[in-house]
């Protein structure tokens, strides 16, 4: 039996161009600024960020050297 007393209430929407799913009323969502997203995936490539997978044949030269890196 659903536990649902009321109906769903959309608020938003996603800020991910590719995504812009519905987010609802007590939705647990990822902010950033003033845009929200509807979840972790969305917010990382809304801001451009890309996943890779550092193996054993990861070099660190392979990666591009960000200005406040800690391991120089």
């Amino acid at each position: 039996m659903s536990k649902v007393t009321r109906p769903l209430e959309v608020v938003d929407y996603c800020s991910n161009p590719k995504c812009e799913a519905e987010i609802l009323l007590d939705q647990r969502v990822v902010k950033h600024g003033k845009d929200l997203y509807c979840g972790n995936n969305c917010l990382c490539e809304g801001l451009g960020a890309v996943v890779i997978k550092a193996d054993d044949n990861f070099e660190r030269g392979d990666a591009e050297k960000h200005e406040n890196d800690p391991t120089d």
